[in-house]
């Protein structure tokens, strides 16, 4: 498995040479880059020659793009009912593709939808899965693989449901980023692991503490690394595995970088 890392934690406050520079350093193999709305340097208005060059300073700092993902369909779902924010999710989608496809990168990250309570379950189900549908051929076109994320925001929150609307998509294109931190708020890492097998295209690693409902440094909460890397290793999963830091430190964030190589390894090693 290969050890990569989230910006998602150090962007707009450390600029994306810094945190390049800095995760080289530390040992990462690949970083994970947001796309963003007016900051960073990967958003709706990054040309394809300034992701060429994005791409060549990551390939400077001995690292790989490892995929792209972003927050942004948490407001711009795929799964709502306003057609207009829908069409808004699709279209960032459609610039992620692009600018991976660019970049060199394989993979990028999409929250499938998200639930609310004035919305029919069925309906944000067979919404998101027809966006997700529309967009398939466009990526597998690119070479790019979209891996829709299990996002504790009460839709798919079982790995069985979450397998099916997979299934039921059916296309290899569309296929898993699992989130184990995401995972134990609904479930357990390794129960989704065991029944996503080799749908798993990348993964993002935090932890969880039960008592508090907090998410907390890989090391820290409640999930059995063991038996989540026993599953990862029975799959066999190979991939990036991603740690997202579930919060930035307010200063010295070139430590939190060193930190997080070092957890990050020895969750590897269990």
């Amino acid at each position: 498995m290969k050890k990569g890392l989230s910006d998602a934690a150090f962007i707009p406050a450390m600029d994306t040479e810094t945190f390049l520079q800095a995760a080289g350093k530390a040992g990462f193999d690949g970083v994970e880059l947001n796309f963003r709305e007016g900051e960073g340097k990967i958003t709706a208005e990054t040309t394809p020659a300034e992701a060429r060059r994005l791409a060549q300073r990551i390939k400077d700092s001995g690292l790989e793009l490892a995929s792209i993902s972003t927050g942004l369909f948490n407001h711009y779902a795929l799964s709502s009912n306003d057609t207009r924010l829908r069409e808004k999710g699709e279209d960032i989608a459609m610039r992620m593709i692009e600018l991976a496809a660019e970049m060199g990168t394989e993979v990028i990250q999409i929250v499938p939808g998200v639930l609310t309570a004035d919305q029919p379950y069925q309906s944000a189900y067979d919404l998101a899965q027809a966006s997700l549908i529309k967009l398939a051929p466009e990526a597998s076109a690119a070479g790019i693989t979209i891996g829709i994320e299990n996002v504790c925001n009460k839709f798919l929150p079982s790995p069985m449901e979450f397998v099916r609307f997979l299934d039921e998509i059916n296309h290899p294109a569309v296929q898993a980023y699992f989130d184990n931190g995401n995972a134990m708020v609904t479930g357990y890492p390794d129960h989704f692991i065991e029944l996503l097998g080799q749908r798993i295209v990348a993964m993002h690693v935090k932890n969880y503490r039960q008592v508090t409902g907090d998410f907390v440094s890989a090391l820290e909460g409640d999930i059995d690394l063991r038996s989540m890397m026993r599953a990862l290793r029975t799959i066999p999963y190979t991939g990036y595995v991603i740690l997202t830091p579930p919060y930035p430190y307010s200063s010295c964030s070139e430590r939190l970088i060193e930190i997080a190589a070092l957890e990050l390894t020895e969750v590897l090693n269990i």
